[in-house]
Parts: structure tokens; C-alpha cells; sequence
């Protein structure tokens, strides 16, 4: 593909460097590069068409990788119009205190490895959003609110967070919420993933599709959380929170979630 890509490319160039006042020769040009250029990046030609788009309501920092990492990627190589919600704000996780930083400084510590994890994982930035409820504190009627602005914007869309069986409670607030809005029928195509820390015995496990091409992208958005550089304003939070559940994701990449 590449080498038809870069083959189309020279002779659209030398094209238009023969015609270079010709106007009918520009737009061929543009419209070569349209439907070349999206090939370069995704694979995929993006739509953001009803049905299209597919929602994540992460409950804190890290977690869209750990667990969702794979998923993410996958569904934008497919070429679906990834969202992906933050729900709270990360605070009152106990390395904050072993770093000796104030809760401001680390709240925007940890946004800025989400940000790079995300952007390395290929999610464009206006489909990033953060809605600071306090870490620990999360409730399903939060939840519920936000999943709700997100049906009415996007009727069709798929929606996903974790398992309501997890065992932590910010991320069975999540699972519980959306389960609550299939089981009330306001919505209907939603997944409820399976986190590094446990695995429910009583439910059917399923993973998103793999491809060890993906790899590259999921180690890299899991060293996010491992940079250190005070400078820049990192500090590898998420390694030195959780390192045993990114070393399981760099050595086994899946994302697992049940229906």
C-alpha cells in the first residue's frame, strides 16, 4: 500500500508541477491527497455518522489504558469516532502523598500522562473530555447524567466502561450506571470491561480484536505513565501507582469485557 501510495503521490506531484496554473490539475491534486492521506494515518477513512461513534467512561487516570488500551486502539484502526470521558478528577490516589504534592499539582500531573497515553493511542483531542468528580467518590446518578448527555448527542452510539463486579467502587459506580440505563432500556449496545486487578468467574469473558501491530502503540501509551521529567511537568505517577498491572498489560495486551 505504501509503495502504491508514495508511486501516486510522485506522479500527482509531477502533474502538478507541469500544470502549475492549471486549475483543473489543482483540484485532481486535492482530491489524490484526500482519499490517500487518512490511508496514512488510520487505515480507516473517519465518519462521524450516527452509529459511528463509541464512548469510554473511564473512572480515573491510567485506566484507559490498562484496561481499555486495546480496545481504544482497535475501534479507531476500524475507523470509529472514538470519545472518551474521564469521570473523576484522580485525586486521592495514595502515591500522592509518597510524592509529597498538593492535590492540584497532581491532578495535573496525572491529566497530562492521560493526555499523552490518549494522543499516543491516536484519539483526537476534542473527543477528550474531563469531568472532575472526586476520585473515590464517584456515584452511578454521576454517571448516569453523563452517559445520558452522551446518548441524546449520539442516539446509536456503543457505550463501555468497567465490569460492575469490579471490586472498586468508582468503577462498579460506572459499570452499575450503565447497566441501570439498559436495564430502563434507554440505551442498548454497551460492554462492561474487566480491569488487570481481577476476574469474574460467573460471567462470559470476551476480548477485542489484537493485532500484534498494535503493540507498538499500546507499550508506548503505557510508558506515558512512566516518564519522568519535573521539568515537563511528569512524573511517572502511573507506573509508580500500579507497576504490576502495566507490567501485565505490556506483557499480555488484551482488552477483556463481558456483555
Amino acid at each position: 500500500m505504501k509503495e502504491i501510495l508514495d508511486l501516486s503521490l510522485f506522479h500527482t506531484k509531477k502533474m502538478y508541477n507541469r500544470s502549475r496554473g492549471n486549475m483543473k490539475m489543482k483540484k485532481i491534486l486535492l482530491l489524490l491527497l484526500l482519499l490517500f492521506f487518512p490511508v496514512l494515518f488510520t487505515g480507516t477513512v473517519y465518519s462521524n455518522g450516527d452509529g459511528n461513534q463509541v464512548i469510554y467512561y473511564i473512572p480515573h487516570q491510567d485506566d484507559e489504558v490498562l484496561t481499555f488500551g486495546v480496545s481504544i486502539y482497535s475501534y479507531l484502526q476500524q475507523g470509529y469516532d472514538v470519545h472518551v470521558v474521564l469521570l473523576t478528577d484522580g485525586s486521592n490516589s495514595g502515591i500522592r502523598k509518597q510524592l509529597g504534592m498538593t492535590k492540584e499539582a497532581f491532578v495535573t500531573a496525572r491529566n497530562q500522562e492521560f493526555d499523552k497515553a490518549l494522543a499516543v493511542l491516536g484519539v483526537k483531542s476534542e473527543n477528550i473530555t474531563k469531568r472532575a468528580y472526586t476520585d473515590g467518590q464517584l456515584t452511578e446518578e454521576q454517571v448516569e447524567a453523563v452517559i445520558k448527555e452522551y446518548n441524546k448527542k449520539y442516539p446509536m452510539a456503543i457505550h463501555k466502561t468497567f465490569s460492575y463486579y469490579d471490586p472498586h467502587p468508582d468503577h462498579a459506580a460506572a459499570g452499575n450506571a450503565l447497566r441501570n440505563l439498559v436495564q430502563q432500556e434507554i440505551l442498548t449496545d454497551a460492554a462492561y470491561y474487566i480491569g488487570p486487578n481481577y476476574t469474574p468467574t460467573n460471567v462470559d469473558i470476551l476480548k477485542d480484536s489484537y493485532d500484534s501491530s498494535y503493540y507498538p502503540f499500546i507499550k508506548a501509551a503505557s510508558q506515558s505513565y512512566n516518564v519522568e521529567n519535573e521539568i515537563i511537568g511528569m512524573y511517572g505517577i502511573g507506573w509508580k501507582s500500579v507497576p504490576k498491572q502495566f507490567e501485565f498489560l505490556e506483557s499480555d495486551p488484551m482488552s477483556r469485557y463481558h456483555e
